[in-house]
């Protein structure tokens, strides 16, 4: 597999953004991807744009788990395009805000990063649920060496990921770690060799669908609701959400696989 050729063999089944992103489902998995790679997968306002539109799309087509990335090897998301931020934004939606929904979305998210995953890109990273990276990637946020600041939002995943001195360390220097001390710092969670890691992303993503959709949206939601303060935390919502899962077609289901000893064909009811 060539570098230009990731993910391998790319079609897809849908474009929004005009164009700037597509979709594909793959039985149970979706797969969105920035496809912009004359620009490095440059963000602007009709990929964010998008990129919503995608995510809502899988949703609706009833995906279980998604895998987020770039196409072209060279970069998952090498930042924004600046120039493509300025004007109106006809959509009333901010960058911030799309990013949010990526961060709300139901089903599990994969971003599978090769390249450059740089500043608008490592935020967009760090909003999906896994982060998977070839060997070759590299990381870095230049805000300060564009005379930029991230808002509260926009850095609160990064904090809650490697740390307040490390979230220092990158914004201050404006420079690039590698995917080893990506990893080390918990920036990633896994580091492959290039040509791995497409089908580990295919591999991960395809062990979530296989299972019970309403427990592993649950879960996600669950996990969610821990990560907020305290005070805005819904245990009434987090009790609704089991119940609803020990009382599904699912959870029957699982039983009866267990005891029949056989695959369980799980229905997300």
């Amino acid at each position: 597999m060539t570098d230009s050729n990731f993910p391998p063999d790319w079609t897809p089944d849908q474009s929004f953004g005009d164009g700037r992103v597509g979709l594909r489902l793959v039985d149970r998995v979706a797969i969105l991807a920035i496809q912009i790679p004359q620009k490095l997968n440059a963000l602007d306002e009709p990929a964010t744009a998008g990129m919503v539109k995608a995510l809502e799309t899988a949703v609706a087509a009833g995906a279980r788990a998604l895998i987020f990335t770039g196409i072209g090897g060279k970069s998952f998301i090498s930042g924004a395009n600046l120039s493509g931020f300025e004007g109106p934004r006809p959509t009333g939606v901010d960058f911030v805000a799309r990013q949010k929904m990526l961060l709300d979305c139901p089903i599990p998210i994969i971003a599978a990063i090769k390249g450059y995953c740089i500043g608008g890109g490592l935020m967009t990273a760090m909003n999906c649920d896994f982060r998977l990276a070839s060997s070759d990637s590299s990381f870095g946020i230049p805000a300060t060496r564009l005379g930029l600041s991230y808002g509260s939002e926009g850095l609160q995943s990064l904090v809650d990921a490697i740390g307040p001195a490390r979230t220092r360390r990158l914004l201050f220097v404006g420079d690039r770690v590698d995917a080893e001390t990506a990893r080390d710092w918990g920036l990633v969670e896994h580091v492959y060799a290039p040509d791995a890691l497409w089908p580990a992303a295919l591999n991960f993503a395809n062990q979530i669908a296989a299972n019970a959709p309403l427990s592993v949206r649950a879960t996600k939601e669950t996990i969610a609701d821990l990560l907020k303060p305290e005070s805005a935390r819904n245990p009434a919502r987090i009790a609704e959400i089991a119940l609803e899962c020990r009382e599904s077609h699912d959870f029957r289901e699982g039983r009866d696989a267990v005891r029949e000893k056989r695959p369980p064909r799980f229905e997300g009811r």
